[in-house]
């Protein structure tokens, strides 16, 4: 194999419908942010061991006393309409997060445009998370964009500064990319366009992968992978788990008449399941497990974190001591997909065997959504989806503090989570930092038990032979690298 080859298509297929691309205060799912890669780009980067470092910035500067991180801009760039990128852009980007009330965004007080290429972002309070907010969340569109097309307009339409320019968009079918002949990285991007494919299903994407139709599928399911692994399809995992969605259950424990408002309760169901059964038979390997927030990888990973290991005689045990004896029945709510369904189905077996007899039930994707959403509610358990994140401060409020987004609303809040949690923050120093958040993981999992953490997913996702340089898994989840892309 000889160097990079310009030209050819890349044709990705994903298992989502689009709710959003292009207007950034709204973007959600990781699909979204997978897919706006090849149009939008942010001021700084992951590299490999989770550091981020300057991309559409030359550099950022903090001052941690005046609550201050001023960044310096790459000269030259120009958005996809001829726009061009400078300090204004960006102000521009951020004043929308504001108005928008991202919580990643809460503590921006103010953006100042010191000059054309030098811009200073205001914190309320010092927030030691705010530059892996920006580098994640403030995807820079621009505004005269915005501004000519509206919310409604750019959001199947992105306009960026990234190496593909938007070409069309066929609604739940196929989103086309051009390549963007004027794009700043020079001699980049290799390829002529990118397309996304639209599934219904995990399933339907592996036939048409199988047909030779797409090029590749990414975040496929861990039986998906393993089988087109055993045909000759190249698996690409996440090892770091940076980014990486991470699976668990939460039960309703907010609720003063549940059962699960007892700690012993919650300990008991974690007691009570086989993790490691569930990897192997489930994910195919595909999975890090876990006993906390993050992989061990993860710098915010605490080893002494003990966790609830499977013991079921400690579950009864502890049931029984919780005024439980002879168990209790409850419900457990799954989504209405097939891996749902059967990870529910084990859980059940679980839960049976100590003695919590626990009914199925099902519900469609978006009942899912809004009974986890803030300010939605729930009775029983429910699966808990999260980010296999580092820093705790920036994603773990979003659970498990009073003005949380998701899950929130149905949970306990023990005020020593969000005191620690707002002490990560305004630390000035990554070993405070790192003493506090293990200290956190501590209180969460083990004197909390808020929810039943068992694995992160290393984000399998397949190409056929041929395709380089793609940048998948190599980071973070949801970041690749479109422009160094190239085919054979």
């Amino acid at each position: 194999m000889s160097g990079p080859k310009s030209g050819g298509t890349l044709k990705l297929g994903v298992a989502t419908r689009l709710v959003n691309i292009g207007y950034v205060p709204k973007t959600r799912s990781t699909f979204e942010v997978f897919i706006a890669n090849a149009a939008l780009e942010t001021l700084g980067r992951y590299t490999e061991s989770g550091e981020i470092v300057p991309f559409l910035a030359e550099k950022w500067e903090t001052d941690t006393d005046k609550n201050t991180i001023t960044y310096t801009l790459k000269k030259g760039i120009k958005f996809h309409d001829g726009t061009d990128f400078n300090a204004e852009a960006v102000k521009f980007n951020a004043d929308l997060m504001i108005e928008a009330k991202r919580a990643e965004f809460a503590d921006l007080d103010s953006v100042d445009v010191l000059d054309d290429y030098t811009v200073r972002f205001n914190l309320k309070k010092w927030n030691s998370a705010f530059v892996e907010s920006v580098a994640n969340f403030l995807w820079i569109m621009s505004p005269t964009a915005y501004q000519q097309m509206g919310a409604d307009g750019i959001t199947f339409h992105p306009v960026g500064t990234g190496p593909f320019v938007f070409d069309s968009y066929e609604t739940d079918v196929v989103m086309k990319f051009k390549k963007n002949e004027n794009y700043w990285q020079q001699g980049l991007p290799y390829l002529d366009g990118v397309e996304f494919h639209f599934y219904a299903d995990q399933t339907s994407a592996m036939f048409s992968l199988e047909a030779g139709e797409i090029d590749g599928i990414w975040s496929t399911t861990a039986r998906n992978a393993f089988d087109l692994s055993n045909k000759g399809f190249e698996v690409l995992t996440l090892k770091s788990g940076l980014g990486a969605l991470a699976r668990g259950i939460i039960a309703d424990h907010g609720d003063p008449n549940s059962p699960f408002q007892d700690v012993r309760v919650r300990k008991a169901l974690g007691h009570a399941i086989d993790v490691d059964a569930i990897i192997d038979s489930m994910m195919y390997g595909y999975a890090i497990k876990t006993n906390q927030w993050g992989a061990p990888t993860a710098w915010s990973y605490n080893p002494n974190v003990q966790g609830t290991p499977y013991d079921p005689e400690k579950a009864k045990q502890l049931l029984a001591e919780a005024g439980y004896p002879n168990g209790f029945k409850t419900k457990l709510i799954s989504n209405n997909n097939n891996e749902d369904q059967t990870f529910f189905t084990i859980i059940q077996g679980y839960l049976k065997a100590v003695g919590i007899e626990a009914d199925i039930e099902v519900v469609e994707e978006a009942k899912w959504r809004e009974i986890t959403q803030v300010p939605g509610e729930w009775d029983g358990i429910i699966g808990y989806n999260f980010r296999g994140d580092a820093d705790l401060s920036l994603y773990m409020p979003r659970n498990f503090t009073p003005g949380g987004v998701l899950y929130a609303n149905n949970l306990q809040h023990p005020p020593i989570i969000e005191q620690l949690l707002n002490e990560a923050k305004v630390a000035k120093t990554q070993e405070e930092k790192t003493r506090i958040l293990h200290q956190i993981q501590l209180e969460v999992w083990d004197n909390h038990a808020m929810a039943v953490p068992m694995y992160v997913s290393t984000n399998p996702s397949v190409l056929r032979e041929g395709i380089h340089d793609t940048g998948i898994n190599v980071t973070y989840m949801t970041v690749w690298t479109p422009e160094t892309t190239w085919m054979e």
